[in-house]
């Protein structure tokens, strides 16, 4: 007498198949080092667990480990989100490499677009194209008067 429906989410939730809190960084340049230090994250209930980089060190206590270990690291944590924050040439190959490894939502700093699968979620941040368009309302502001 079990409902059916019901184990099969415990047993997701115990297996860590429901994990929508943990991500992973590839790319610990300095762009990935500012998220992987950035504590509001907590506030969030949102956790950066591990970032990769052809680039071993550790940053804010957080160990910078190899390309080569996040098959390993996503499978044992059940991680489903990654930040990609590599140069745009890259940004393809590591975003292959995050769906390989399970990875189900991302978000990507690299001003590339990605092809992904249809069940993986992709969040694009341009920070020159928020920086234009934060310019180009001071200049609407300060042309019409409306604050200065």
């Amino acid at each position: 007498g079990y409902v059916a429906s019901e184990l099969i989410c415990d047993l997701e939730s115990f297996l860590g198949y429901d994990n929508t809190k943990e991500a992973v960084i590839v790319g610990a340049g300095k762009l990935g080092q500012a998220l992987l230090s950035y504590k509001e994250f907590g506030r969030y209930g949102l956790n950066i667990v591990a970032a990769f980089d052809t680039d071993a060190s550790v940053v804010d206590g957080k160990r910078i480990f190899p390309a080569d270990k996040m098959p390993d690291l996503c499978s044992r944590l059940k991680v489903h989100i990654g930040i990609i924050c590599v140069p745009p040439e890259h940004a393809q190959e590591v975003c292959d490499r995050m769906v390989e490894c399970g990875i189900l939502a991302i978000w990507n700093f690299a001003p590339a677009h990605l092809v992904v699968p249809p069940n993986v979620i992709v969040q694009y941040e341009n920070l020159a194209a928020s920086l234009a368009v934060l310019s180009q309302n001071l200049e609407f502001e300060i042309k019409d008067g409306n604050k200065f």
